[in-house]
């Protein structure tokens, strides 16, 4: 098969006018991030779908009600904003600028998912938030420069705190005029669940908030009126799913998720998935696999779906914020996460092969898979490998803003990935044997430069690269049986191995760490504790890395598996954390979510 003649024939059926059409159309129904609007934007959505020809179109709803949860991932309760909210300071200010936050400026000027204030507003002195002494913003609102977040909106809410203005400095830095999006409130996931206390959130703009901080450390007394009416209850939520479909009922996926409020985050993603299946019926290519694009709530509906089951989905892309202005005006590369060190896939390898051909020239940096955002699904026991090739978003304040570069599209860069990905999937889904064959060698020679290219590899870092690209070849046989054998998976990365790769632990907690064997009992990863009384409920932070959890196959240690997920990510898992993440797990045992096989010198009695 010939990739070149393959992304040329996509380049003629590309339509930058409905993609860019389509993301303007759902765009403008979600932006409001409100409930309310989510029937109507993804009955059109299926529409959509149908027009562009795919089949067995579906709209699928679940729980929106802070209890149901899916791989333990608690869905929010359904969420509406009541009319305007607004923030006004009514101590002196000038004139012209008392009202410094206002949805009818910005949508998410009131932070989606907060609380309410009463029918009339809340009046109250600003204070800065004080860590060591929440109790001083009882009957106040509180100064955060940066995202509240979970136990901390607790504890104000407790204190009786009236609300909470919440700025980002960081992202001030490039645009001080731009207002951050706060989500991801929630202590047991991103966000809140039924038991969790709300306050009102307004963002402002770092510029407001530093004419605020400087007020207050002037030790002048600002005081403010909100006024923030949010209906928060049971509801629900949609998946929309439709399929082109080939000879087989296994699918190669795309996902994208639906409702937030940008442009760029992720309606262009979305446009593009349908984009992707309208070339595939387009193009008089016979699929002998077909293709499913699956559209839900980041992470949360998506996980929704596949506990359902009912899906033939055998690997995927996720297409979250494909094509930001940041590529071409800060210089951000393409990122292309590629799978995860527990489920290595071919498409790794693939991709680099498609853009080496038919776009040498992008900037482009590859990472290994980490299950984040929508990629969670890339583990053993859920066992869809899942690729995404989107901008960077490093420097992080950037992230979830108004600010233009982020929140807007370089609609040509969304043609070129669009494209990429549409030649990804028609060759999975059309490749003979024999077109498998000729890419057999380049699949190789990319394998062998990924496990090889860090120098200053320890042995067993070696081991843990080489094993992962011997594991991307051999996966092709999952898809084209008999193409290729264990051992001449191994013999492609043999030479690159370094003598000696044995993992030794040497302090006490990794001595504790490599006593101790534990197996998962269930997929996914432990999210929003569902299985834990909310009482009973302990946040450890993050001693564990995602990855650790989906590698405790009850063969591995917990050592090997934090080791391994350091070799993957470059990053060196401090002894203090080893520790942390040993109590970790076996609190987490306590619940169902593992079983101890192993744990020091006796046998953990089995739940």
């Amino acid at each position: 098969m010939d990739l070149q003649k393959l992304y040329r024939r996509f380049d003629k059926l590309y339509s930058a006018e409905d993609v860019a059409e389509n993301a303007h159309e759902l765009y403008e129904l979600e932006k409001k991030v409100c409930h309310r609007d989510f029937p109507r934007s993804t009955r059109w959505l299926a529409e959509t779908l149908r027009k562009a020809g795919f089949e067995r179109v579906e709209r699928i709803a679940h729980a929106a009600d802070g209890v149901t949860s899916s791989y333990d991932a608690t869905m929010p309760e359904a969420w509406d904003l009541e009319g305007r909210a607004y923030l006004e300071v009514l101590s002196p200010w000038p004139e012209a600028g008392r009202i410094i936050a206002d949805t009818d400026e910005i949508a998410f000027a009131a932070a989606t998912w907060c609380g309410s204030t009463p029918d009339g507003g809340s009046t109250g002195e600003l204070t800065l938030y004080d860590r060591e002494h929440p109790g001083k913003a009882r009957g106040k609102w509180v100064f955060y420069d940066t995202m509240p977040r979970g136990a901390m909106i607790g504890e104000l809410a407790r204190a009786g705190a009236l609300g909470i203005v919440a700025t980002d400095f960081e992202q001030g830095w490039r645009d001080p005029d731009a207002t951050r999006w706060m989500n991801g409130p929630g202590q047991w996931g991103w966000y809140y669940v039924k038991d969790d206390l709300r306050l009102p959130v307004f963002a402002v703009t770092p510029r407001r908030a530093l004419r605020l901080k400087n007020e207050l450390r002037n030790g002048r007394t600002v005081l403010l009126h909100g006024v923030l009416k949010a209906r928060i209850g049971k509801g629900e939520i949609y998946t929309v799913t439709g399929v082109i479909p080939g000879e087989s009922d296994e699918e190669y996926a795309i996902f994208a998720h639906l409702y937030e409020p940008f442009l760029s985050d992720d309606a262009s993603g979305v446009a593009a998935g349908i984009e992707v299946g309208r070339m595939l019926k387009n193009s008089g290519l016979k699929l002998k696999k077909s293709l499913r694009v699956v559209f839900s709530m980041e992470h949360y509906g998506f996980l929704a779906y596949l506990a359902q089951g009912t899906h033939r989905i055998r690997a995927a892309m996720n297409m979250d914020m494909p094509a930001s202005l940041m590529y071409r005006d800060l210089g951000l590369p393409l990122h292309w996460r590629m799978s995860t060190v527990g489920l290595p896939f071919f498409t790794d390898l693939l991709m680099l092969k498609i853009i080496e051909e038919c776009e040498a020239g992008l900037s482009i940096d590859c990472h290994p898979g980490t299950l984040s955002d929508d990629t969670m699904a890339g583990e053993p026991i859920l066992n869809i490998p899942t690729n995404w090739l989107f901008v960077e978003i490093s420097p992080a304040p950037l992230h979830h803003t108004s600010s233009a570069v982020y929140a807007e599209v370089d609609w040509e860069l969304a043609g070129i990935v669009t494209k990429l990905v549409t030649t990804l999937a028609a060759f999975m889904l059309t490749a003979e044997r024999e077109d498998f064959e000729t890419l057999l060698d380049d699949l190789r020679r990319l394998a062998r430069s990924q496990a090889g290219r860090r120098a200053d590899d320890t042995p067993f870092e070696r081991k843990v690269h080489c094993d992962f690209a011997a594991g991307e070849l051999l996966s092709v046989d999952s898809w084209m049986p008999g193409l290729v054998t264990a051992e001449e998976a191994e013999a492609a990365v043999a030479d690159l191995r370094l003598p000696d790769p044995e993992l030794a632990p040497r302090t006490p907690n990794e001595k504790k760490a490599a006593q101790m064997t534990v197996r998962r009992l269930c997929g996914g990863t432990p999210w929003s504790l569902a299985k834990i009384p909310y009482d009973e409920r302990i946040d450890f932070g993050k001693p564990v890395e995602r990855l650790y959890f989906t590698l405790l196959d009850g063969k591995r240690t917990v050592f090997e598996a934090v080791r391994m997920t350091d070799a993957m990510l470059g990053t060196v898992t401090s002894d203090e954390n080893i520790g942390r993440a040993v109590a970790h797990l076996r609190y987490l045992a306590r619940y169902g979510y593992f079983e101890i096989l192993r744990d020091g010198s006796k046998t953990a009695s089995r739940r």
